[in-house]
């Protein structure tokens, strides 16, 4: 079986700054350019929030909340020539059951850091 997204940690700005008591960590995936995510963690290595992208697909969890699907207002096919933008991106909430279940699959065969992924997948 073929995995799906292959997910590492970049190293940016934010992951080395405390926010309200987080940190932000960004995941990119090496086999697909519109996936990507974020962690928010605490001082002690606990996943506070998630948030991965696929595409204009969006899962999050957040503790106490649980999780939310929602697709992006964002474009998706954009016409050949200068000057489209696909504009800014708004979640907004899905509820169908099949679009759910495609943002699962894409989490459940996404592969993630080892020092993150028994963790992610707990929450999906």
């Amino acid at each position: 079986m073929t995995k799906g997204c292959q997910f590492y940690v970049i190293s940016t700005k934010k992951s080395e700054e405390l926010v309200d008591g987080l940190y932000q960590l960004t995941l990119e995936c090496e086999n697909r350019i519109d996936a990507h995510g974020f962690l928010w963690i605490d001082t002690k290595d606990n996943i506070r929030q998630i948030q991965l992208l696929f595409g204009e697909l969006v899962i999050e969890w957040i503790a106490g909340k649980g999780v939310h699907y929602s697709r992006t207002n964002r474009a998706t096919e954009v016409p050949k020539g200068i000057g489209f933008h696909k504009g800014v991106r708004v979640l907004l909430p899905v509820d169908d059951s099949e679009t759910i279940e495609s943002i699962l699959t894409e989490v459940r065969s996404s592969v993630f850091p080892p020092e993150w992924s028994e963790k992610i997948l707990e929450k999906f």
